[in-house]
């Protein structure tokens, strides 16, 4: 069983300058025969979290792709984790999402033997009334699975380098939210932890489970303006094979992709945030 992962697209209906990045990832994905699941991974939209026609213009790319489909938002979707941003997530950010989308964290047993769980990271740590919500629903994903394996999947790592490094909500999810994952994914034998948000690929295994960091469609980074982190830069797909046992990924560039670095652009498409 096979999982298409688009992460990161960046779409955006004033600035359409990764469109066409995208719809030469979906046209990968729709000639493929062995994907039975598309997962967008977060930041869809370039600026859904301030433009709701950023919003409709996603949802209605989702359109040109053969496989079922589940989304997660991301921070240019719904808004940032931290409460000082200029675009903090907020219930009204997240009834603009699920209008167009659905609820911003759900989970499917679509794939035989596995129950996959969308969480929305843009949540976690705020203190937000639908956060509390969010991990009630964990909970309860979490302890009806039956005999069913879980992978876990969400836009912002757990973490860049350590699972005790510094707080920064720009990049990763923060401690207390990051310890109480940490131990339901013990506690619960989670698979596998699938993120986007870093435009860079990885597959790293600790003793608690195995992290896979997703390539972006849209555009790179330079190492040099980005906080230390693990992984390559590569622009593409992502495919999930899950087995009886496990999960594994496979990250997949191919020709025809625009590749640019986002610092080339000056600001001039969005603020990027501070490298600490």
């Amino acid at each position: 069983m096979k999982i298409a992962v688009l992460s990161d697209p960046h779409i955006g209906s004033t600035n359409p300058v990764f469109v066409p990045n995208w719809e030469k990832v979906v046209a990968h994905v729709n000639t493929r025969k062995d994907i039975s699941l598309a997962v967008v991974l977060g930041d869809l939209t370039l600026f859904g979290s301030e433009r709701e026609e950023d919003l409709l213009f996603g949802r209605n790319a989702l359109e040109a792709l053969n496989p079922p489909c589940l989304v997660l938002p991301g921070n240019h979707d719904v808004g940032d984790i931290a409460r000082e941003s200029h675009q903090p997530s907020n219930a009204e950010r997240l009834s603009l999402w699920e209008t167009q989308y659905g609820p911003s964290q759900w989970h499917s047993d679509v794939l035989a033997g596995w129950r996959l769980i969308g969480l929305n990271s843009q949540i976690i740590g705020t203190g937000l009334p639908e956060e509390t919500a969010q991990w009630q629903a964990f909970d309860e994903a979490l302890a009806t699975r039956g005999t069913r394996k879980a992978v876990l999947f969400t836009h912002m790592p757990l973490f860049l380098n350590s699972w005790e490094e510094v707080d920064r909500p720009a990049w990763a999810l923060m401690t207390e939210g990051r310890n109480r994952l940490r131990r339901l994914i013990v506690d619960h034998d989670i698979r596998a932890v699938v993120t986007g948000h870093m435009h860079r690929t990885a597959q790293i295994d600790l003793p608690e489970t195995r992290l896979i960091w997703c390539a972006a469609s849209s555009f790179l980074t330079y190492d040099h303006s980005m906080p230390s982190q693990p992984g390559e830069a590569l622009l593409g797909v992502t495919i999930l094979t899950l087995s009886n046992a496990e999960i594994s990924a496979e990250f997949i560039a191919f020709d025809g992709l625009m590749i640019s670095h986002i610092e080339d652009y000056n600001g001039t498409i969005y603020r990027s945030p501070a490298k600490e």
